[in-house]
């Protein structure tokens, strides 16, 4: 590994130490793995637990995403966009595992996920209840705009990464993001919640 501080070495050039390492020093691809799964393990976590309301079956995601990165990384395979590869494999497992179980619980059984330290940011008792009910209500919402607020503001990501993630453009993004924000409204007016405040926009 370089001199250079670890914190400011992207990901590409991490991936290529990596496999560069593979070659002959497994311990030290291992730290270099260690890295990259400490920078993005809190994003897919988070994505995951808002996406399945299931703490037991999001760590078998994470767990399995990271698995996916190694072995990717191990082929040889380039990767331009390690943020967007995790977060791309941890989608697709969550929507297969939708696909195959088709598993719907009541609302009193929804396990709720709160960002802590990240995509609201510090979050104090008050806040921890009021997200809470956004948690709930994010439920309610249709796929497509429950999973655009969800990387938007769990996950921290820009309209353009949201919208390579999707498949979509960046203005559809920020439009499903609105349409989110709009949805959720109307959903927590009751509790007189500002959802603006609550995202910081």
């Amino acid at each position: 590994m370089t001199n250079t501080p670890v914190a400011k070495i992207p990901d590409e050039i991490i991936v290529c130490q990596m496999q560069s390492a593979l070659e002959s020093n497994t311990a030290e691809a291992n730290e270099l793995f260690t890295i990259l799964y400490r920078r993005h393990e809190q994003r897919v976590r988070l994505y995951c637990l808002r996406m399945l309301s299931d703490g037991d079956v999001t760590r078998d995601i994470v767990q399995e995403t990271f698995v996916r990165l190694y072995n990717t990384i191990a082929d040889g395979k380039s990767l331009q966009n390690v943020s967007g590869y995790i977060i791309r494999t941890a989608r697709n497992l969550c929507f297969n595992l939708k696909r195959d179980t088709k598993h719907t619980v009541c609302v009193d059984e929804i396990e709720i996920a709160l960002p802590v330290q990240n995509g609201f940011g510090h979050c104090n008792h008050e806040q921890k209840e009021l997200l809470e009910v956004i948690g709930i209500a994010l439920d309610c919402l249709e796929e497509e705009y429950k999973e655009a607020f969800v990387l938007r503001y769990y996950s921290e990501m820009s309209y353009e990464e949201i919208a390579e993630i999707l498949g979509i453009n960046a203005n559809n993004a920020a439009s499903r993001v609105f349409r989110a924000k709009q949805k959720l409204k109307d959903l927590l007016s009751r509790y007189r919640i500002d959802i603006e405040r609550m995202t910081g926009t």
